[in-house]
């Protein structure tokens, strides 16, 4: 059951671009602040990893304001705090080891040696730089384009962009191990 709450939740603030953009066309975004209020608080309780509670109280912050205010833009806002949280959350594990990065690697390969230790730290720095420049264009749609364009960007382009750079580290981490051990 747990599961499945989780991969509600995680499906929910995936679609999130499309189910402001929707309400916000209907002019219905109260529910959706309601809706970003309650993910956060379940998120909150739920005995999850706490590099996310920044984000769960952004998503918290963003909805309540939203409903206190009555405006719509703080609901446009979570995308640029979400990005701006994940990179706080790498930067941080690059300050405190294992990098993001490492972590991820490490899931897949627990023995990594040296030089993939210093090659994921290398790429969490990219990721940084990644979550710095989406938070950027993400504010841009919020302040400068319209809704629709908030959505393709938010809800499609930097999922994309994310997908790229993920796929692309991956290969490229592969490659350079074969070339690292086939050096020794």
């Amino acid at each position: 059951m747990k599961f499945i709450l989780k991969g509600i939740m995680t499906a929910l603030f995936v679609l999130y671009p499309f189910i402001v953009g929707w309400s916000l066309t209907h002019g219905q975004f109260v529910w959706v602040s309601a809706l970003l209020i309650g993910l956060g608080v379940i998120r909150l309780f739920s005995k999850g990893n706490s590099l996310l509670w920044p984000l769960t109280g952004f998503a918290i912050v963003c909805g309540s304001l939203s409903l206190l205010s009555h405006d719509h833009a703080w609901l446009k806002l979570y995308p640029v705090g979400m990005s701006l949280g994940a990179l706080i959350i790498f930067a941080l594990t690059l300050i405190k080891p294992p990098s993001m990065i490492e972590r991820f690697a490490r899931l897949v390969e627990p023995d990594l040696p040296a030089s993939g230790v210093q090659w994921t730290r290398q790429v969490t720095k990219v990721w940084c730089v990644f979550f710095f420049c989406n938070a950027l264009i993400a504010l841009s749609t919020v302040l400068f384009t319209s809704t629709q364009v908030w959505v393709i960007y938010n809800g499609f382009i930097s999922y994309v962009l994310m997908g790229i750079l993920f796929l692309g580290e991956f290969i490229l981490r592969k490659r350079h191990q074969r070339v690292h051990s086939s050096n020794h």
